[in-house]
C-alpha cells in the first residue's frame, strides 16, 4: 500500500553501509545538536510542555522527538528493526493564537516496557521486557528530524468491507515477586519472575480487571500462566464468569533434583461477566502440606462495544482477521474533537481520516494485519507525562568501523578499559573502542537497557566488514558485574554494572542459565530454528568474556593485573606446568575426563609437563572434620603458589569451593598471593555464578589482585559431567592441540568460542561464562626450541650422564644469541596407576581406573646456556625401576636479556638395568634446614602456615625418585602419620649441578603451639641423613622483614631505584607501604601497594636533588600489625 511503500523509502534515505539483510547509518542522530533524554512507564499518549522545551534550551518550534521505547528487542536478526534513533510522529498544539508557543505542548505515542502482540489464534499476548521497567526517548530540536502526525494518504477498496461496532480490551495481571531458582531472591535464573504464591495457608487468589462496554454475546480469551513444586498432581480451579475450569498441574519427580516446578499454562474461552468489572478467581485445591503454586500472569482479551471512554482509547480487533481485507470502524460517543491515531508502527503514526454522524466516527483501515488504534481528543489535558533524565553528551557509535575489540563498561571504568586497549594495541596492535553501556543503548535501544544493545553493536561491527575476516570484530569484553535480576527488584539479588542475558526457562537449573555467548551470535539467522530464536541452536563468531568488577577499586586491580600478565615479566618453569585436577567419586567418571584431556594433550604436546592430582589415587583421610585428601591438597597448594599455566578440574563444585572434600574453598583463593596466575578451567556446576548476590569463588579467582587465576572458564549454573567431558576435550584440544610449537598465539576468547562452536547445540554448554579478557594470549613459552644431542641410547642405574643440546629457531636455525638459564627435569619410565574409588564401601563394587603418568623423577635442576648451546651432567639413581623403557626429559629455558623462551622435550631414549662400574659410599647427604628464611632457629616462633626449607649437598647426588621404599625425601611433623610428606617433587638441583640444591615446601596449616619436624634426605647410593628442629606457632604473628635490598644504590638522580623486600611470611600477602624523607624527615615520596613485587621509583620524580634520602618500608598481613625496616639512599647526578 502506499503509506507503508512511503514508509520504508524514508527510511532508506539515511541509510549508508549494507551488509546482509541489515543497514546502518554511518552517522547517529546523536552526533550533533542539544538532546534531552526521557523515559515513560507505560505506553500511551504523552505530553511534553513548551515551556519544558525552553527550559531545556531547545529551540520549541523545532522540537522531535527520537525512539521507539521499552519493547525489549527482538533476539531475532532476521525481524525487521530500527537502525538508530527514528523521528517520533508528534502532534503539536499550537492553540487559538496557531503560534506554538508558551502555554502549549506537543504529544505523542510512547511504548513502554510492556508490549502487546498478536498471537498466531489472533490473542494479543504481552511481553514484559525483562531489562527495563521504563521505555526510553530523545528530544532534540533538530528541525529536520520533525516528524508531525498527518492526514494518512492510503485509499481503500471499500467494495468488500467488515463493518465493526466492537473491539478488544486487554488487561493483563503480573507482578514479579519471586524467582523460582533461589526464591529467597539471592542466586536466580532465567528471565521469569513470578508473582503471588498459594498453599495449604494462602488457598485463594482473587484478581479484577475494571471493564467498560462489555459484550457478553461473544467470547473472552482468558490465559493464565502458573507453576507449581509438589511430589503430586495440584489442581487449581480458575473461576471466571461463573464458570469454573480445574486445572491439574503435574508433579516434579522425586528424582528430579533441579527442577523447581513445574510450568502450565490455560487459555479459556468464556462469555465475559456482564458487570463493569471482570474478576477472576484462583483456588489451591493442593493436598500436600508442602505443595506450592506460584501465579506468573493473567491475561484477558474482552470484547467491548466501540464507546468512547475517558480522553484516550486503544483500539483493537483481530478476531475477525482477514475475514474480509477492509474493516470500518463505528465508534460511538466522539465528538467533532476526536481524532483517531493508528498507532500499530507506534513511531510512525498517522491519523487516520474521520466521518462524524450524530455522534459515531467512522473510519476506514486494513484488516490483514493487526492494527492498533488510539481514539483520542488531543485538546484536552490530564495527560502522562515523561521524566526527564538529562542532557545526552553527542556520540557516534554508528561511525565506528574496522574494530578488532570492543569494551563495554559502565561510564566509572572507562579510564581501567581504556588502560587495558591501550595495552593490547600496544602488545597486539589491536584496533580497539571503548564504549559505556549507556552509549550502547543509546544507540541501539533507543536509550533503554536491553541486552541485546551489545549484541546489535556487535552485529553492526560485523555486518560493516561485509565478510573480510581483518576486518571482523575479534573479541568483546564486558566489563562489569551482573545479576540475573537485570531489572533490581531485590535487594539481595546482587550489583549490576552491565545486563545479562538469561535464558527463557526460568524452573529448571540446568536450563535456567546466564550465558555471555549470546552476544557472539551475530551470523543473520544465528540460533533460528523452526522460526524462531533458540540460542542453543546458534554459534559464536567472536570471542566473549566478563571481567565481573563491581567497584572502580576492582576494575583497576583486574586490569593492572591483566597488563602485568600482559608484559611477560614472570620468567620461569612455572609456564611449562600443566595441572588436570580430578575429583573422587561417581565411579571414576571425573578421572576418565581429566585424563582424557590430559593424555590428548601429552600426546599432541610433549613440551609441557603435565601434573596429575587426582584424588582417588591418593589415600582418604575420614576424621570427626569429615573426608580429606592432604597429601593431594599440599601438592595442588604447592603447585597453585609456584604457578601453572593452565589448570583444569572435573569433578563436584559450588559456588564458594569444589570438591565434597571442600579442596578448594573461596578463603583459599582470597588468600591466593601466587604472582604465576594461570588459566583456569572448572568443569563444574556452578563456581562462576556471577549473576548471584554473592560474590562466587570464580570472581574471586580472577579479582584476586595478588593472585589466583588470570581468568576462569567455568559455569554458572548446575552442568552436567558427562556433557562437560566433550567440552573439556574441545577446550584443551583448542589451546594445546598444535603440533607445532610455534602456533600457540590464539587468544583465550578465540579458544573458548571454538571449543563451544565443536561441541554443538548442547545446552549444557551455555553456563560456561569466560571470567577473563578475550583478547588476552596466554603467556605460552614458545618463542624457540629446545633440541637435545644425546651420545647414549640406554642410560643405566648409577651412571653419569651428560646431555648436549641447542636452542633452534623456527627456521631450524641455531639462535646463537640465546644466552640464559634452563630448568630440566627428567623422568623414570611411564607408569601405570591405579585409583581406589575411596567413596565406594563395598570392595566388588569398586570401579577403579588405571591411567599412565611419570611419578618419578630422576633429576630436576638448572643449567647455563652460552650462545644457544647447553651441556649438563647428572647421575642416574639407584632406585631406577630397572625394566627398560623410555624416559622423558622436559626443557624450560629463557634468556632475560632478550626475554626469549623456549621449550622442548626428549624421549628417544632408554632407561633401566644397573651399571657394573660403581664406587663404594656409605656416607649420607649433608642438610641444613629451615622455616621461612635462613635466620631461622630451632624453637624460634612462626605464623600457622611456615614455609618448609632445606639445602642438601652430596657428591653422589639427592635421591628424588620415590621408587625406592622409604627412599624418599621426607618431611614428618610431629611424629604424626598424617603429617608426613614425600617431598621428591619439591626439590630443585642448584644451577649446573646434580650435587646439591633446595626443598621448598609450602606447608599446612599448624596449629597453635610448639611442634617438632624431622627432615630425611637420601643420596643416589641410598645414604640417607637426618635433621630436626622445633618451633612454635603462633596465630596472628606479626611478620619480619629481615632484609630490605635497594638497587643499584647509589643511584642516578635521573635513574630508575629497585626496592628488594624479603620477610618471613613468603607465602602471606601482605599490604607494603614505602616512605622517601629527604635528610631532614621531609616526605618526598610514598607508595602503598598489596605484596612486595615490582616496587620500582623513577627518581627524577620522586628526588631529582643529589644527596642522602632515608626509606620505611612497612608491611602487614590481613590478621598482623605494621612491622618496618629503615635504610639510606644515596642519590648522585
Amino acid at each position: 500500500m502506499k503509506r507503508l511503500i512511503c514508509f520504508i523509502w524514508v527510511w532508506c534515505m539515511v541509510f549508508a553501509s549494507w551488509a546482509g539483510i541489515h543497514t546502518y547509518s554511518t552517522e547517529s542522530v546523536l552526533n550533533s545538536g542539544n538532546i534531552i533524554k526521557i523515559r515513560v512507564s507505560e505506553s500511551g499518549v504523552h505530553v511534553i510542555p513548551y515551556d519544558s522545551l525552553t527550559t531545556w534550551g531547545l529551540k520549541a518550534e523545532s522540537v522531535c522527538v527520537l525512539g521507539y521505547g521499552g519493547a525489549m528487542l527482538s533476539e531475532n536478526f532476521m525481524n525487521e528493526r530500527y537502525d538508530d534513533l527514528p523521528p517520533v510522529s508528534i502532534y503539536m498544539h499550537k492553540g487559538a493564537d496557531n503560534v506554538f508557543n508558551s502555554g502549549d505542548y506537543i504529544l505523542f505515542y510512547a511504548q513502554g516496557p510492556v508490549q502487546w502482540q498478536m498471537d498466531k489464534n489472533g490473542d494479543w499476548r504481552h511481553i514484559q521486557n525483562p531489562y527495563s521497567n521504563y521505555g526510553y526517548y530523545f528530544v532534540s530540536d533538530k528541525q529536520s528530524l520533525q516528524r508531525t502526525i498527518a492526514l494518512s494518504p492510503t485509499q481503500y477498496d471499500t467494495t468488500n468491507v467488515e463493518d465493526v461496532n466492537w473491539h478488544v480490551a486487554n488487561y493483563v495481571h503480573e507482578q514479579d515477586l519471586v524467582n523460582l531458582i533461589d526464591v529467597y531472591g539471592t542466586s536466580g535464573g532465567g528471565r521469569e519472575f513470578y508473582g503471588e504464591t498459594m498453599n495449604q495457608k494462602n488457598k485463594t487468589l482473587s484478581i479484577t480487571f475494571p471493564s467498560h462496554n462489555v459484550r457478553t454475546d461473544m467470547n473472552a480469551r482468558c490465559h493464565v500462566y502458573m507453576a507449581a513444586y509438589a511430589g503430586n498432581v495440584v489442581p487449581i480451579k480458575i473461576s471466571y464468569a461463573g464458570n469454573n475450569t480445574i486445572k491439574k498441574i503435574s508433579p516434579v519427580s522425586i528424582s528430579d533434583n533441579y527442577t523447581k516446578a513445574v510450568v502450565d499454562t490455560t487459555t479459556m474461552s468464556l462469555r465475559p461477566s456482564s458487570s463493569g468489572e471482570q474478576k477472576i478467581a484462583l483456588h489451591f485445591n493442593g493436598t500436600e502440606s508442602s505443595a506450592t503454586a506460584y501465579l506468573n500472569y493473567i491475561e484477558l482479551n474482552v470484547p467491548c462495544d466501540l464507546v468512547m471512554t475517558g480522553n484516550e482509547m486503544l483500539i483493537t480487533n483481530t478476531q475477525l482477521l482477514n475475514r474480509k481485507p477492509v474493516m470500518r470502524y463505528h465508534l460511538q460517543g466522539a465528538n467533532e474533537l476526536t481524532q483517531i491515531w493508528r498507532v500499530t508502527e507506534n513511531v510512525f503514526v498517522e491519523q487516520m481520516p474521520t466521518i462524524l454522524n450524530n455522534g459515531t466516527l467512522t473510519w476506514i483501515g486494513d484488516n490483514t494485519r493487526g492494527e492498533r488504534y488510539v481514539a483520542i481528543n488531543p485538546t484536552t489535558s490530564g495527560w502522562k507525562q515523561p521524566v526527564t533524565i538529562g542532557k545526552v553528551t553527542n556520540q557516534n557509535l554508528h561511525a565506528l568501523e574496522n574494530i578488532d575489540y570492543v569494551i563495554i563498561c559502565p561510564r566509572e571504568f572507562v579510564a581501567p578499559a581504556e588502560r587495558l586497549a591501550k595495552k593490547h594495541e600496544e602488545v597486539d596492535h589491536l584496533t580497539w573502542a571503548v564504549v559505556t553501556d549507556e552509549q550502547v543503548y543509546n544507540e541501539f535501544s533507543s536509550g533503554t537497557p536491553d541486552a541485546s544493545a551489545y549484541r546489535w553493536l556487535m552485529k553492526m561491527l560485523y555486518d560493516k566488514a561485509n565478510g573480510d575476516l581483518v576486518k571482523q570484530p575479534k573479541n568483546l569484553l564486558l566489563m562489569g558485574s551482573g545479576t540475573y535480576d537485570n531489572r533490581k527488584l531485590f535487594s539481595a539479588s546482587g550489583a549490576r554494572q552491565l545486563l545479562t542475558y538469561q535464558a527463557v526457562n526460568s524452573t529448571t537449573e540446568t536450563e535456567a542459565y546466564a550465558t555471555d555467548d549470546y552476544f557472539g551470535f551475530l551470523e543473520d539467522n544465528a540460533g533460528i530454528y523452526q522460526g524462531i530464536f533458540t540460542d542453543t541452536r546458534a554459534l559464536m563468531n567472536i570471542g566473549v568474556g566478563r571481567l565481573p568488577a563491581r567497584t572502580l577499586r576492582e576494575a583497576e586491580d583486574v586490569v593492572e593485573k591483566i597488563c602485568t600478565y600482559m608484559d611477560d615479566r614472570s620468567l620461569g618453569k612455572w609456564k611449562s606446568q600443566i595441572l588436570f585436577l580430578a575429583d573422587d567419586g561417581d565411579h571414576g567418571l571425573h578421572v576418565q575426563t581429566a585424563d582424557g584431556g590430559a593424555e590428548r594433550l601429552r600426546r599432541r604436546n610433549k613440551d609441557f609437563i603435565i601434573n596429575k592430582i587426582y584424588l582417588d589415587a591418593h589415600t582418604q583421610e575420614v576424621s570427626a572434620a569429615g573426608e580429606s585428601y592432604p597429601l593431594a591438597k599440599n601438592q595442588f597448594d604447592n603447585l597453585m603458589s609456584n604457578g601453572v599455566l593452565f589448570m583444569d578440574y572435573s569433578g563436584h563444585g559450588g559456588y564458594n569451593n569444589i570438591t565434597n572434600e571442600l579442596f578448594m574453598k573461596t578463603a583459599d583463593i582470597l588468600k591466593m598471593g601466587n604472582i604465576n596466575q594461570g588459566f583456569w578451567f572448572l568443569a563444574t556446576c556452578s563456581f562462576s555464578h556471577f549473576d548471584g548476590g554473592v560474590v562466587s569463588a570464580g570472581e574471586h579467582a580472577v579479582l584476586n589482585p595478588n593472585g589466583g587465576a588470570i581468568g576462569v572458564l567455568s559455569a554458572c549454573r548446575t552442568v552436567y559431567a558427562t556433557q562437560n567431558t566433550v567440552f573439556n576435550r574441545n577446550l584443551c584440544d583448542t589451546l594445546f592441540g598444535h603440533t607445532n610449537p610455534f602456533e600457540y598465539n590464539m587468544t583465550i576468547g578465540e579458544a573458548t568460542r571454538i571449543a563451544k562452536n565443536k561441541t554443538g547445540y548442547d545446552s549444557n554448554k551455555m553456563p560456561y561464562i569466560l571470567l577473563a579478557d578475550p583478547a588476552l594470549k596466554l603467556n605460552y613459552p614458545t618463542d624457540l626450541q629446545v633440541k637435545t644431542v644425546l651420545e647414549t641410547d640406554t642410560m643405566h642405574a648409577l651412571t653419569t650422564q651428560t646431555i648436549k643440546g641447542y636452542i633452534q629457531t623456527a627456521d631450524s636455525d641455531t639462535a646463537y644469541w640465546f644466552n640464559g638459564k634452563m630448568d630440566v627435569t627428567i623422568f623414570d619410565k611411564m607408569q601405570q596407576i591405579t585409583t581406589r574409588d575411596n567413596d565406594e564401601t563395598v570392595e566388588d563394587n569398586k570401579t577403579k581406573i588405571t591411567y599412565n603418568d611419570y611419578p618419578n623423577t630422576l633429576f630436576s635442576g638448572q643449567t647455563d646456556i652460552v650462545n644457544g648451546k647447553f651441556e649438563f651432567t647428572f647421575m642416574v639413581p639407584k632406585d631406577i625401576r630397572y625394566n627398560y623403557g623410555n624416559g622423558r626429559i622436559v626443557y624450560y629455558a629463557y634468556d632475560a636479556e632478550t626475554r626469549e623462551e623456549a621449550i622442548g622435550h626428549y624421549e628417544d631414549f632408554i632407561i633401566g638395568g644397573s651399571s657394573s662400574l660403581i664406587q663404594k659410599d656409605t656416607i649420607g647427604p649433608e642438610l641444613t634446614i629451615y622455616l621461612n628464611n635462613p635466620a631461622f632457629q630451632s624453637g624460634d616462633e612462626t605464623y600457622e602456615f611456615p614455609h618448609f626449607y632445606a639445602n642438601i649437598h652430596d657428591e653422589n647426588g639427592i635421591n628424588t625418585v620415590g621408587t625406592g621404599i622409604g627412599h624418599d625425601l621426607l618431611l614428618v611433623i610431629d611424629n604424626d602419620p598424617k603429617q608426613t610428606y614425600v617431598l621428591n617433587n619439591y626439590f630443585s638441583a642448584s644451577n649446573n649441578s646434580y650435587q646439591e640444591g633446595q626443598v621448598s615446601y609450602k606447608m599446612a596449616e599448624q596449629s597453635e603451639g610448639a611442634h617438632t619436624l624431622t627432615f630425611r634426605a637420601w643420596d643416589l647410593y641410598n645414604n640417607s641423613s637426618t635433621a630436626s628442629l622445633t618451633f612454635h606457632v603462633v596465630k596472628g604473628l606479626d611478620p619480619n622483614i629481615y632484609s630490605v635490598t635497594t638497587y643499584p644504590n647509589p643511584v642516578a638522580s635521573n635513574g630508575v631505584m629497585n626496592v628488594d623486600i624479603q620477610y618471613d611470611q613468603p607465602d602471606e600477602v601482605v599490604e607494603t607501604t614505602v616512605y622517601l624523607y629527604d635528610i631532614s624527615g621531609k616526605l618526598m615520596h610514598s607508595h602503598i601497594q598489596r605484596g612486595v613485587a615490582g616496587i620500582t621509583w623513577n627518581m627524577s620524580q620522586v628526588a631529582s636533588k643529589p644527596g642522602v634520602y632515608i626509606y620505611q618500608v612497612k608491611i602487614k598481613t590481613a590478621t598482623s600489625n605494621y612491622v618496618s625496616k629503615a635504610g639510606k639512599i644515596i642519590v648522585t647526578k
